[in-house]
């Protein structure tokens, strides 16, 4: 019956989802459709800032997630990066979510289901909604929103108690076919500006992504965005910092102007980014400014630096 009562609720979803996503709400004024695995359909939509950059993404969703006898459906706005990361999540005015019974989320219950949807890694990926049915329904006929059994051992730090339906469904929804849809969207609207925006956010995703886009496989970048690619081996970010170190073809610290910034940015950075920056180093020609430089300054570093130093100085004499 609990099947039945949702394959027809899922059904009936795609009309109230297109009557919810007309509601009013800054975007772009292109729809794109989503089906996602459970027959959930809805509509994601480009949300761009104040100068018209595309900012993130943003759902209007209403999908039930259970038995009508055990919990009302749910109204949700999602909301995604512009590569397909979750975000965050609001429930619009006059709305709640709930558990078994109706009983409605707690406040910390909300907070910790942000937190749930954050983790894509959860352990709720490798469950189907079939085995967590199998496995409430088995000890627990009349509440098919419990976590029992085995189920429970290894979900119940994922799940809101009383809410493993709502908890696995938004989880799939958030993290499914959605993310490939973005993807594609934010593909095609690749240029200059969103790019250098790329580069130049805090976010490592945004700038692995356009590194990808403006690199080729021999670390030669598009003029363009020399620039802000080599400004990101000062990134606070040491592995994002060591990534392009390696990956930038050596021609770009072959004069005298870049080695400087080179040896300061090796005076300031951290001790795995000195020691990236001496093996970039073994890689050029050294002016005879650094040098210098490497000879007079190697005492005040630690024995593994300075004996890199004593290397690369002998070396190339």
């Amino acid at each position: 019956m609990c099947r039945l009562v949702l394959f027809i609720s899922i059904a009936a979803a795609a009309n109230v989802n297109a009557a919810y996503a007309r509601t009013p709400h800054a975007a772009d004024s292109l729809a794109y459709p989503v089906n996602e695995y459970n027959g959930i359909s809805y509509e994601v939509r480009l949300v761009r800032d104040s100068a018209g950059m595309p900012g993130h993404y943003h759902a209007r969703i209403f999908t039930p997630v259970c038995d009508d006898d055990v919990c009302k459906p749910v109204y949700i706005d999602l909301y995604w990066d512009l590569l397909g990361s979750y975000l965050r999540y609001t429930v619009p005015l006059n709305e709640s979510l709930t558990k078994m019974d109706h009983e409605e989320f707690k406040r910390e219950e909300y907070a910790k289901l942000h937190e749930i949807l954050a983790d894509s890694n959860s352990l709720l990926k490798d469950y189907e909604m079939e085995e967590l049915v199998e496995s409430a329904t088995k000890t627990s006929p009349g509440e098919v929103d419990a976590v029992t059994g085995a189920t429970a051992k290894s979900l119940q730090a994922v799940v809101i108690p009383g809410a493993l339906y709502t908890c696995y469904t938004l989880w799939h929804i958030a993290h499914g076919r959605v993310v490939d849809t973005i993807a594609k969207i934010t593909d095609s609207l690749v240029d200059p500006p969103l790019l250098l925006h790329f580069l130049e956010s805090r976010n490592h995703r945004y700038q692995y992504f356009a590194l990808d886009k403006v690199m080729d496989n021999q670390g030669n970048v598009e003029p363009d965005y020399r620039e802000p690619v080599i400004n990101l081996i000062r990134s606070p970010n040491v592995f994002l910092a060591a990534h392009v170190l390696k990956r930038l073809s050596p021609t770009y610290f072959s004069g005298e102007e870049r080695q400087n910034w080179l040896w300061e940015t090796f005076l300031g950075g951290s001790y795995r980014l000195k020691l990236g920056i001496l093996d970039k180093m073994e890689q050029l020609p050294l002016t005879n400014a650094l040098r210098t430089r490497l000879a007079t300054d190697k005492g005040d570093f630690n024995e593994v630096i300075a004996e890199r130093i004593e290397h690369l100085l002998n070396r190339q004499s």
